[in-house]
């Protein structure tokens, strides 16, 4: 959900530099669908789940991005496990939208679809708040080719 979302709102902020938006889980079955609920709540939205594919957070993927945000402190623990070097890009995504506020956003797995839109509300409102500091982010670069992943 929060991939598919940030890749919208970054559209529709009309970024024009490359960028690119990956999700990975810290514990997912490879190549897993989206849940139906996911897919339900992010098409209430205007976004396109139906060819999500799950995958692994990789140290090679971490090594390529310029921000990781998670939705939970486990996670980024579990990335910075991984690289430890990702410590200083790696963010609870809600202490990320909101300096102290490591509160985070619990998956909904298992759960009926409105607990998914509460938690696509939950993330639209964290990624809403950290839209400056993603544009920022996005604005470092000077080489209009080079990829910046968030």
């Amino acid at each position: 959900m929060a991939e598919g979302l940030l890749r919208k709102l970054l559209l529709d902020q009309g970024v024009q530099k490359d960028f690119v938006v990956e999700s990975a889980g810290t514990a997912p079955l490879a190549g897993a669908p989206a849940t139906a609920a996911s897919v339900g709540a992010c098409a209430d939205e205007g976004i396109d789940l139906r060819g999500h594919a799950a995958r692994a957070v990789t140290k090679r993927m971490i090594d390529r991005a310029d921000l990781i945000l998670t939705m939970e402190s486990i996670h980024r623990d579990r990335v910075v496990g991984i690289q430890p070097s990702a410590a200083e890009k790696c963010f609870v995504i809600t202490g990320y939208a909101r300096k102290g506020d490591e509160s985070g956003i619990a998956d909904p797995i298992g759960l009926p679809i409105e607990d998914y839109r509460e938690t696509f509300r939950q993330i639209e409102a964290s990624v809403t708040a950290a839209m400056p500091k993603i544009l920022a982010l996005l604005e470092e670069g000077t080489e209009p080719s080079r990829n910046r992943n968030a």
